[in-house]
């Protein structure tokens, strides 16, 4: 009798063991997901930046073209023309500017949940 007390003690102690070493690692290979999804938030917002950045600079170049272009003689279209394309341009920065935004709030929403499971 004594020795079946003895092994249901041990298998209790095993089975308790077991499922906090299994909960561990269940935190840890989310951890490791969670980073894995942060690396790839950070690399789609680095590709995004730089994407705004070619973005605004053809807006500056076809601002300064259409100021080029509003006093000269008969290039008035053109010059109206470059204020549209640079008015296009600053819509798109911006459409990718909100886009940076969503996944900043994504990544720091993501950083929170890992830091609350640690």
């Amino acid at each position: 009798m004594k020795r079946i007390k003895i092994s249901r003690v041990f298998i209790i102690t095993m089975i308790f063991f077991i499922s906090i070493f299994a909960l561990f690692s269940s935190v840890s290979s989310f951890s490791k997901s969670g980073n894995d999804e942060i690396n790839v938030i950070n690399t789609k917002i680095s590709e995004l930046e730089e994407m705004k950045r070619g973005y605004e600079s053809k807006a500056i170049k076809h601002s300064h073209e259409a100021e080029r272009f509003q006093f000269m003689e008969g290039e008035l279209q053109r010059a109206k023309q470059h204020w549209k394309l640079a008015d296009e341009n600053k819509k798109v920065a911006l459409k990718i500017q909100k886009q940076i935004d969503e996944l900043k709030i994504k990544k720091v929403e993501l950083q929170k949940k890992q830091a609350n499971n640690l």
